[in-house]
């Protein structure tokens, strides 16, 4: 009978045994699920970049001329168009260490719809030399912009231009092309354009 006990006492151990390390490996199990979901980790113990980055992601587009020397601001006319905001940044963009000047004036037309458009000025001896391309200026929608412009000043001065045709209304998407400018000899020269997709708002081309 001693031994009939013993064995069944020993039975019962063992089996609380098990269950405790069974409680304890499900405990551990569920605290690292835990942490790669909370880290964006799959099962695999990769980083899930995309799904973090949709969470996290709130990009804003910037044409990168950054704080302006002066800014003068009008009154649009009695239809809500015109000239409402008038930029100048004093910036040397062909090394020759003296302020060359860029400007950028606002243009509102009463409705949803508005630009920026854009002067590239060379100080030349004291006088300014207009050196702007045809066409340097954005075309926004209420919904999407067709065309915009971003400045890079390193390791060279350049100016990107995202833009896409019109096509049957304003949020219908239609090919966008990028062309790159560059200084050249006091003159901005244009790259070859790139077909760059087909989009609504080319503002969402310039994270690429």
């Amino acid at each position: 009978m001693k031994s009939e006990r013993g064995g069944i006492a020993l039975n019962l151990t063992l089996i609380v045994l098990i269950a405790a390390l069974c409680a304890l490996g499900y405990m551990l199990w569920a605290r690292q699920s835990s942490n790669n979901t909370a880290q964006g980790t799959n099962m695999s113990g990769e980083f899930n970049l995309s799904k973090q980055n949709k969470q996290s992601e709130t990009y804003v587009f910037s044409d990168g001329l950054g704080t302006a020397e002066s800014v003068k601001t009008d009154n649009p006319d009695e239809t809500g168009a015109g000239v409402v905001k008038t930029e100048i940044f004093n910036i040397d963009l062909n090394n020759d260490k003296i302020p060359d000047r860029i400007t950028k004036e606002r243009h509102e037309t009463g409705t949803a719809h508005f630009w920026d458009e854009y002067k590239i000025e060379i100080n030349q001896n004291g006088r300014y030399k207009n050196i702007t391309p045809d066409g340097f200026r954005t075309t926004v929608g209420a919904e999407c912009a067709l065309q915009k412009l971003q400045f890079k000043f390193k390791p060279k001065f350049q100016v990107v231009k995202i833009s896409r045709p019109w096509r049957d209304s304003w949020d219908a998407p239609s090919m966008a092309t990028r062309t790159v400018y560059t200084l050249k000899d006091n003159k901005m020269i244009a790259g070859t354009p790139e077909k760059m997709g087909t989009v609504c708002d080319v503002a969402e081309l310039f994270k690429k």
